[in-house]
């Protein structure tokens, strides 16, 4: 393990000029990674003074399954919460996007079940968010609808407001509606939202793991940024992130902030450490970056271990980053960049500290490549809001072969 830059590179690039941020496209991204350990303690205050309303409108229903969706990143909240929830709130729990939904609903919404359907989404807008909510509605299944939404104004929040008898609406500060294409805070805070929801048999002790992931999240950023920058300068043309458990959904999130803010120059893979072996780890060549979101339980850790010495034995892997409360020495011994945060954070609560190692290296590869952060596609092919796409009447269609827009 080499030297460590513990220099401040993202609150270098914050404090530049108006000027000097518009030219490289930094004006919001960096301060949108920044802000986040602020997001998650205003969030956490947010939701305590719904606290109330929140029991009351789960009303103890163990039997009402909850349906934790969304669209891309927003997708990928659901895949951090899902085992927190079946472990955690006496709910049952699955992680299921919305694009998966609008495709075959009869396979989400069965007839006489009960649902918590659960929208994640910074804008509201897309079309797939609308119409899951619609599709929810015309199932055959018992759904209420619990809204989690940077956006106010956005369509699912008015679509809540609209349904109150049989809605929840959570809106999360307005700062965490991103303004860049990538979604970071937005993300991040909509994870800490559910970790609520999932923790709400005792939210004390939530207020203490939100405290020190914010204080996680600032040792990242502040001591780290400065390494990450300079492995950003590493000519790694493909990706892999690594994470059990919940933080597989953190990995997943990671590999795509890294492919959307270098306008796909990097391609990125995620994966269990356990899942690498089964073919995957054919993609780690000379040219690939390999990042080891560790666990804190000791028998995962194990298990990481083994998969990250093999890593080293085959030689395989440009540079191995490794994030951790605390490295042991084989953690030391196996990666070029040791990240410790020194924070004790629970596995299942991880993502929203941990996903900043993603965004931060998306923000500097992206600059690498001469792309502007706040705004990295080129060509236009990926926009901030989903656009293009027609969400069609499944009854109608079934019916009579009617195709009737009900969302785009």
């Amino acid at each position: 393990m080499e030297e460590v830059n513990m220099s401040d590179a993202l609150l270098e690039l914050i404090q530049a000029s108006d000027e000097e941020k518009k030219r490289k496209g930094t004006e919001y991204t960096p301060a949108e990674i920044y802000q986040q350990p602020e997001m998650w303690r205003q969030t956490l205050e947010i939701l305590e003074s719904q606290k109330a309303e929140i029991a009351k409108f789960l009303g103890g229903e163990t039997d009402r399954k909850f349906l934790l969706t969304g669209a891309g990143t927003s997708a990928f909240i659901g895949l951090c919460l899902e085992n927190l929830f079946n472990k955690n709130s006496g709910y049952e729990a699955r992680a299921v996007g919305t694009t998966e939904i609008i495709t075959d609903p009869d396979a989400v919404f069965l007839a006489g079940r009960k649902y918590f359907l659960v929208h994640f989404a910074r804008s509201g807008n897309s079309p797939e968010s609308v119409g899951t909510f619609v599709v929810g509605e015309q199932s055959r299944a018992d759904v209420k609808h619990i809204v989690i939404t940077c956006n106010k104004d956005g369509k699912l929040a008015v679509m809540g407001r609209e349904q109150q008898d049989r809605s929840l609406i959570i809106l999360l500060p307005e700062k965490t509606n991103d303004q860049s294409l990538a979604m970071t805070s937005s993300f991040s805070s909509m994870v800490v939202a559910g970790q609520y929801l999932a923790s709400l048999k005792d939210t004390v002790n939530f207020a203490g793991i939100v405290d020190r992931m914010a204080k996680a999240g600032e040792v990242i950023m502040s001591e780290y940024s400065g390494a990450l920058a300079e492995v950003c300068q590493a000519d790694f043309g493909r990706a892999v992130f690594l994470g059990s458990n919940t933080l597989f959904g953190c990995a997943k999130e990671c590999h795509l902030k890294l492919q959307e803010e270098t306008d796909g120059k990097v391609v990125g893979k995620f994966d269990t450490f356990l899942g690498l072996r089964h073919g995957p780890e054919a993609v780690v060549r000379d040219e690939t970056l390999v990042v080891y979101l560790m666990s804190e339980d000791p028998l995962v850790h194990r298990y990481e271990l083994d998969l990250i010495n093999g890593v080293k034995k085959k030689g395989i892997g440009l540079t191995k980053v490794a994030l951790c409360g605390q490295a042991d020495q084989a953690t030391k011994a196996a990666a070029d960049l040791v990240i410790e945060h020194g924070c004790d954070i629970p596995d299942d609560y991880q993502s929203p500290a941990y996903v900043i190692l993603g965004q931060t290296l998306g923000v500097f590869k992206s600059m690498y490549y001469g792309l502007k952060p706040d705004s990295p596609s080129a060509a236009g092919v990926i926009t901030r809001v989903v656009q293009g796409v027609q969400i069609y009447d499944h009854p109608a269609f079934r019916a009579d072969g009617t195709l009737n827009v009900i969302a785009g």
